[in-house]
């Protein structure tokens, strides 16, 4: 027990390491059409599921094989006949199985995308509060959100009742089974090649078979969960970031130089139609220009092109004259500074915050970029200063 529970929490760990670290390496545009809600889950609950069936599920599994086999064993040295009666219960049991197996899994995942769903109701609601107080639709995320809600309780509720239901029928049929014995046996009884000894050790190792398999049963139910999320995890684990460096990519060194677009066409999904067509720009170095225009018109999509979040669907962009594609991600995004119209604060002080696009920066470093910035005097009216949380 203390080993397995060990084991337990080293696959969570080792699992959610892994796909956090894949998740930095993801693009942008994977998050532009993932709900932050199904990441979540798949990090959290899903790698907890699959930990619980690779260590506890398998003990109980191991331990359950070797009680019926040790019985079954036992069985066939009394009386190799009646031991092949109840033999016979195994393919029931695994045409039972099958049948549970397909139902229960269809309705786990209904359950996990449901769980999903709710997940990034949560978070939107959470993240988005100041717009949904100011157009006042908390009634109205309340009846989304019962759907949402509905919808799981039904898949969750239909795959309970299936695994609940799924342990009786296991015992109805090792009920038959002792019946057998208990029929079978006196009839060798009357006959004089059977003692009633023989037939209570029979009835007596059914019995001790019978919870090793209703266990086998409840492992087999938790299962077909896992199997739903282990789907789910290894979906996220397999995506691939669309916008990768290519072999010999070199460190640029130093971005300088003018920023050119050639003949560029741009958009989002291969089927979707162009954010702009054949667009032709050049920026020189230490310009400053103003992108202007309606809603929709491509100028954050413009921004995403220079930074490298994507890439031109047709069409070159180059710095210096190189095509940036042959540069290094980490060469191009060490290199540019974005400030955000809605920046983004993580957990911790204002000095981890201004820190954090290079760690090694010094307390001076820090302080000067503020001061460069308009940010000190606001700063140093907190308590604590650049300490403040």
């Amino acid at each position: 027990i203390y080993l397995t529970g060990i084991l337990g929490h080293r696959v969570q760990y080792d699992l959610r390491k892994k796909l956090f670290g894949h998740l930095q390496k993801l693009s942008v545009s994977y998050y532009s059409r993932t709900p932050v809600g199904w990441i979540m889950s798949r990090v959290t609950s899903d790698t907890e599921r699959i930990a619980d069936l690779v260590t506890w599920g398998m003990l109980d599994v191991v331990w359950s094989l070797v009680s019926i086999v040790t019985s079954l064993l036992f069985m066939f040295m009394i009386n190799w006949q009646l031991a092949l009666a109840v033999f016979i219960m195994v393919p029931i049991l695994v045409v039972v199985a099958v049948w549970f197996e397909r139902r229960i899994l269809v309705n786990y995942r209904k359950a996990r995308k449901a769980n999903s769903r709710i997940t990034g109701a949560y978070n939107e609601s959470i993240t988005g509060v100041r717009v949904i107080k100011a157009l006042r639709r908390e009634e109205r995320n309340l009846d989304e959100f019962d759907v949402l809600t509905t919808d799981y309780y039904r898949a969750a509720f239909r795959a309970a009742w299936l695994s609940a239901l799924f342990l009786p029928v296991v015992q109805i049929i090792s009920a038959t089974c002792i019946g057998m014995v208990i029929y079978f046996g006196g009839v060798q009884f009357q006959n004089g090649t059977m003692s009633i000894g023989s037939i209570q050790a029979f009835i007596g190792y059914i019995t001790f078979m019978l919870w090793p398999v209703q266990e086998m049963a409840r492992v087999f139910a938790s299962m077909q969960h896992a199997i739903a999320s282990a789907e789910r995890v290894f979906s996220l684990e397999d995506a691939v970031p669309e916008v990768q460096d290519r072999p010999n990519a070199l460190d640029p060194g130093t971005l300088r130089g003018d920023i050119v677009f050639e003949n560029v066409t741009f958009r989002y999904e291969d089927d979707s139609e162009p954010v702009f067509a054949n667009l032709d720009l050049r920026i020189k170095a230490g310009e400053t220009i103003a992108l202007v225009g309606p809603t929709g018109a491509g100028k954050s999509t413009l921004v995403n092109l220079v930074c490298r979040f994507y890439e031109p669907t047709s069409g070159r962009i180059l710095i210096n004259g190189r095509d940036y594609t042959e540069l290094t991600l980490h060469g191009i995004h060490s290199r540019i500074g974005i400030v955000l119209q809605t920046p983004h604060l993580f957990g911790g002080s204002i000095r981890e915050n201004i820190r954090y696009g290079r760690l090694e920066a010094t307390d001076e470093e820090v302080e000067q970029a503020a001061i460069m910035t308009g940010a000190h005097g606001f700063i140093s009216s907190f308590s604590s200063g650049y300490d403040e949380e």
